[in-house]
């Protein structure tokens, strides 16, 4: 009994110890095992000597946030994750219905969530309140978006922006991919263009802008106010004491270059092909119109080499101010509105800007540089070559989408009455152009009532031939934003015909007395939209017959032409309607 109280004999305790000792021995390793690999891991993050820890990074999540009164409060946590998982799955603009609300148990009301508006509505009672989601780590990221049918921009994609945002950090232009989001099942290639900004559909020829704003805010690439928007400003701004501003010169030159040098030149080709291939970079090359366009572009430089220089200007939403300036041009001015649109037809900036020698006088003074109103009244952006890597605006990357987006609001209405429309029949007349536009398909959707054409390419391209012996008059080489570029001022006139490959920018001072005349200068439009190319001389003679009953009165079209000339006509004009004569021979 004294045995049994102290215990199991020693040789049944020894044989239990070795049984506890033999089951832990696994156990043992394992956790072994797992310790010497957490230690091994530990190790590899450890940073060298000298170097500062690092810590993991973790984004905080957005917060939803709705609006009362003067003050943002936030929704409750069950809710901001029902709304950020519908944010994701559904995107940006996504709309839809809940009763889920933690605020609308008991109750079953259904809401409507606008993701677009970012407004949360009470279906029942039709008020709504406003929501907003701030996501403190986005705003560290740079936001990519693209500028939609809506004549809006819209954000891409989490997962999309990261691949854009890579791409261009690498360098990479043009860009090309297959792998986004909205192309899954589509299989479409999708063509980047980081210099100008644009993205194109290589299947269906669709462009649209983009743009990219860099972390805080800052947009350093993608749209400013372009060339046409801001002539569109010009338009807003002009007063009715402009048409009285003066007389117009009249001017006069007398035109002929040596026989030995045109024939040079004629020799030499197409400005665009010297020393430089034929290259119409992947955007266009993909494009069976745009292709098209480019060969029609260069078989013009050849005909045209002997005795005349080119330049090449990209735009968008003003084609349908050019279009009236055209139109017009042809009924008061003889200008062979069928071939080319009308950049520039108000005389009244010329005034004080008649020419490239006056404009670079008067640069230094500008803060704003080519963004001065007074640079926009009378002065073109425009590249010499069609196929050189310009910096700005390369004609090849670019002719599709265009070279700005704006809106023209009431700037149509302005442009018809500063050409001499009676009040009375503006508003009828612009209504009807915007019809006109419709049927033929212009894209004039900067214009509220008008319409995007249907492929959604934008773009056009004006070819500008000048005599040769007028380009240093009116023309002057140029860096971005207007700067002169001495360096190829041999005069240019000089560098156009001795130096190949041509390349860089030029200003142009696109005075009405030269331009609208046949003898100094030629143009011809090139539209994107192969609707509206194929239809333009026909749109174009419609819309001259819109114009011609109201400006069909001979004191009529006598008061436009001093409005437009801003005081008393050129010499050269006469005041019978001039679209006969501007027209074409059939055949």
């Amino acid at each position: 009994s004294h045995r049994a109280a102290r215990g199991p004999p020693r040789a049944s305790l020894l044989a239990r110890l070795a049984r506890e000792v033999c089951a832990m021995a696994p156990k043992k390793k394992a956790a072994e095992k797992k310790a010497a690999a957490k230690a091994k891991a530990a190790a590899a993050k450890a940073p060298a000597d000298g170097e500062p820890a690092l810590k993991k990074f973790k984004a905080a999540a957005p917060v939803w946030e709705w609006q009362d009164g003067d003050e943002w409060r936030a929704f409750g946590a069950e809710d901001a994750a029902m709304l950020e998982g519908k944010y994701k799955s559904a995107g940006v603009k996504a709309k839809f219905h809940t009763k889920d609300f933690s605020f609308n148990k008991g109750y079953g009301t259904v809401y409507e969530v606008n993701f677009e508006k970012m407004t949360q509505t009470n279906t029942e009672t039709n008020k709504f309140r406003n929501m907003r989601r701030k996501d403190d780590f986005a705003a560290k990221k740079a936001v990519w978006e693209w500028w939609t049918d809506n004549a809006e921009w819209a954000q891409y994609t989490d997962v999309d922006a990261e691949l854009l945002e890579k791409a261009f950090s690498s360098g990479i232009t043009p860009f090309m991919t297959k792998k986004l989001s909205f192309n899954e099942g589509y299989d479409s290639l999708y063509i980047y263009d980081f210099d100008v900004m644009t993205q194109v559909n290589s299947d269906s020829g669709t462009s649209r802008k983009i743009q990219r704003t860099a972390a805080g805010g800052s947009k350093l690439f993608g749209h400013t106010k372009g060339e046409d928007d801001a002539y569109a400003d010009v338009l807003l701004g002009a007063k009715d004491s402009d048409a009285e501003a003066g007389a117009a010169e009249g001017v006069k030159f007398d035109l002929g270059l040596p026989a030995d040098f045109v024939a040079k030149q004629k020799a030499l080709g197409a400005v665009s092909l010297r020393k430089r291939k034929r290259d119409y970079g992947p955007i266009v090359y993909k494009d069976a119109h745009g292709k098209a366009c480019f060969d029609e572009m260069l078989k013009n430089e050849q005909e045209f080499s002997g005795e005349w220089v080119v330049f090449y200007h990209s735009y968008s939403c003003a084609a349908i101010l050019y279009e009236v300036q055209a139109a017009v041009g042809s009924v008061l001015f003889r200008f062979k509105a069928e071939f080319a649109g009308l950049p520039r037809i108000l005389a009244h900036g010329f005034k004080h800007i008649p020419d490239a020698s006056r404009m670079l006088e008067e640069f230094p003074k500008w803060k704003d540089q080519d963004h001065n109103p007074a640079f926009k009244a009378v002065g073109l952006c425009a590249t010499s070559g069609l196929l050189a890597p310009d910096s700005e605006a390369p004609a090849k990357s670019v002719f599709l989408a265009g070279y700005s987006v704006g809106s023209l609001a009431g700037v149509l209405q302005k442009l018809l009455g500063a050409v001499g429309v009676p009040k009375g029949k503006i508003e009828g007349l612009a209504k009807d152009i915007l019809g006109l536009s419709s049927k033929h398909g212009l894209d004039t959707s900067g214009i509220p009532g008008g319409k995007k054409c249907k492929s959604g390419r934008s773009g056009h391209m004006l070819q500008i031939f000048l005599r040769r012996e007028l380009c240093d008059k009116y023309v002057y080489p140029a860096f971005p934003f207007g700067v002169p570029d001495k360096k190829r001022d041999l005069p240019l006139s000089k560098y156009l015909a001795e130096k190949s490959p041509v390349e860089g920018q030029v200003r142009i001072t696109l005075n009405p007395d030269v331009f609208l005349r046949a003898t100094y200068a030629r143009m011809f439009t090139f539209s994107a939209d192969p609707t509206y190319h194929k239809n333009r001389s026909a749109f174009i003679k419609e819309l001259v017959e819109l114009l011609e009953p109201i400006l069909g009165d001979e004191a009529v079209r006598e008061k436009a032409a001093k409005g437009i000339f801003g005081g008393k006509p050129p010499e050269w004009w006469t005041p019978e309607d001039q679209s006969d004569k501007a027209a074409m021979p059939a055949g």
